[in-house]
């Protein structure tokens, strides 16, 4: 009886290749997507974006510190002139949700119109910087620094991956404390966000390290893919609370009833609640000593 065949399991440095080629190949892709006014194109691009920044960062000592830095500088640079849409997108999206949740006796005064006229305002705006960005020299070079960095193979000759996640892991549960003790809401929420980034940073680790480790892997991207969808929530109950309160104030300023804004607000208050004790959840979760044995 011949031997069972044992699956030929990857190096780090080629996982590491292959996973800066499937990201490189992402921005271009979703980079036609924003030119073709995709309906997930800013978003999509963003995401990738943000994975090869998490990549150059975790990753860097293997890709070459110096040739990662101005990468992710320039990345964090285009993710800034795509958020604006990207949060605007959102904010119109969770508001006409809600609304439509509405019953008719509970719709008081010009509410859509409002709503609609916010959008049309701020649109221009958030998608000049979107078309400024795309026709950009400063883009076209970028990506041009993308591919050439993806024809240049890691630079590190060992790698202790395990290290390398357990130390992102452990910054995710870092920030979470710290969180944890935060003193006043306005604290609270930069804290989350610290968390939030945290949370990316980890599980897109994980996620480029799932060759290697499977299953083990798997479950820790899973741990911190709930971290980080939750506090995606309460972020974006956030932002939509600010523009109710705006436009709230601003109906109540030209004399049209301002109720339906404010019963809005509160039923994002409620969504917010609900997004942190998710987030309390996904926190007990990231905590649990067994996630994390098998990087010792």
């Amino acid at each position: 009886m011949s031997p069972p065949v044992v699956p030929e399991v990857p190096e780090v440095p080629e996982v590491l290749s292959e996973r800066l080629d499937g990201l490189t190949a992402q921005v271009h892709e979703t980079d036609q997507m924003v030119r073709d006014e995709h309906p997930d194109g800013v978003h999509d691009l963003r995401v990738a974006m943000r994975r090869t920044r998490s990549l150059l960062t975790t990753f860097k000592r293997e890709l070459g510190p110096d040739r990662c830095a101005p990468l992710k500088d320039e990345l964090r640079w285009a993710g800034g002139e795509l958020g604006p849409v990207r949060d605007l997108e959102v904010v119109h999206e969770r508001i006409g949700a809600v609304l439509g949740d509405q019953r008719v006796e509970l719709v008081l005064g010009g509410v859509q119109a409002r709503v609609d006229d916010h959008l049309r305002r701020r649109r221009p705006e958030v998608t000049a910087r979107v078309e400024a960005l795309l026709d950009s020299e400063r883009w076209r070079r970028l990506l041009a620094d993308l591919d050439r960095f993806g024809r240049e193979p890691p630079t590190g000759t060992e790698v202790d991956a395990r290290r390398r996640l357990s130390k992102d892991w452990r910054r995710l549960r870092r920030r979470a404390r710290q969180a944890a003790q935060a003193v006043d809401e306005r604290a609270h929420e930069t804290a989350l966000h610290e968390v939030r980034k945290a949370a990316k940073r980890a599980r897109y680790a994980a996620e480029t390290l799932g060759p290697l480790f499977g299953e083990d892997a798997a479950r820790m991207e899973a741990a911190a893919e709930a971290v980080q969808q939750s506090l995606g929530d309460h972020r974006d109950t956030l932002l939509t609370r600010r523009v109710l309160r705006e436009l709230g104030v601003q109906a109540h300023l030209d004399g049209d009833n301002g109720f339906t804004f404010g019963r809005l607000h509160a039923l994002e208050e409620a969504a917010a609640s609900a997004a942190l004790g998710a987030y309390e959840e996904a926190h007990a979760l990231v905590e649990r000593p067994r996630l994390r044995r098998w990087l010792r």
